[in-house]
C-alpha cells in the first residue's frame, strides 16, 4: 500500500522530502568544495576575494588577487554551467541508478531530455574521474572458502551425460523421421 501511495505522489510532494533545500545543498557543497579554504582553480592560490553572486544569487562569484581569474563556486566542477537547482542534481546522481530518467523528469518536472542529457554527463563524468581503489601493503582478508574435494561433482557429471544423451536421441528421432 505504502509502495502505491509513493508512485502517486505528486512532484512537489517528492520534491518537499527528498530534496534538500537549495540553501542547505549549496552550504554542504561549498563545505566539501572548499574544505580547505577558497582558492583559485587556476592558479591555486588562496588569495581571493567575494565578489557577489550569479545565478539567481544563489552560486558566489570570487576573483583572484594573483592572477586575476574570475570563478564561481561551480567552476571546473560538472555543476558549472547548469540551470537546474543543485539540490535536484544532487538528487538526480543520488538516483539515476534506482529510477528511470522518466520518472526522474516526471518526479522533477522537468523535460525527458535534460535529465537525460544531466545524468549521461555525470554517470560519464564519474567513469572518467573515478578510479578503482588499489590495494597496497598488508592486507588482511577475512573469510574464504575452499572446496572440500569432489563433493557433488558426480551428480553433476551424471546430470550432464544424461542431458546429452537426451539431445542425441532426439536428434537421431528428428533424422529417421
Amino acid at each position: 500500500m505504502v509502495g502505491v501511495i509513493f508512485l502517486g505522489m505528486k512532484s512537489d510532494l517528492v520534491l518537499e522530502l527528498f530534496i534538500p533545500d537549495e540553501e542547505k545543498a549549496l552550504n554542504f557543497f561549498r563545505c566539501i568544495r572548499w574544505s580547505n579554504g577558497v582558492y583559485c582553480p587556476e592558479c591555486g592560490s588562496y588569495d581571493v576575494y567575494k565578489r557577489g553572486y550569479v545565478y539567481n544569487k544563489r552560486v558566489r562569484r570570487y576573483s583572484c588577487n594573483k592572477c586575476g581569474k574570475n570563478f564561481t563556486d561551480f567552476s571546473d566542477t560538472i555543476f558549472a554551467n547548469k540551470h537546474l537547482p543543485l539540490g535536484e542534481m544532487f538528487y538526480i546522481i543520488l538516483n539515476q541508478d534506482k529510477k528511470s530518467v522518466n520518472r526522474l523528469s516526471e518526479e522533477l518536472g522537468h523535460k525527458w531530455e535534460s535529465i537525460d542529457r544531466l545524468s549521461k554527463e555525470f554517470k560519464e563524468y564519474l567513469e572518467k574521474n573515478t578510479k578503482d581503489p588499489v590495494l597496497s601493503g598488508k592486507i588482511e582478508i577475512d573469510e574464504m572458502y575452499q572446496s572440500s574435494g569432489d563433493k557433488g561433482l558426480k551428480k553433476t557429471i551424471q546430470d550432464a551425460e544424461a542431458s546429452n544423451k537426451e539431445e542425441e536421441a532426439r536428434g537421431k528421432k528428428t533424422n529417421h523421421q
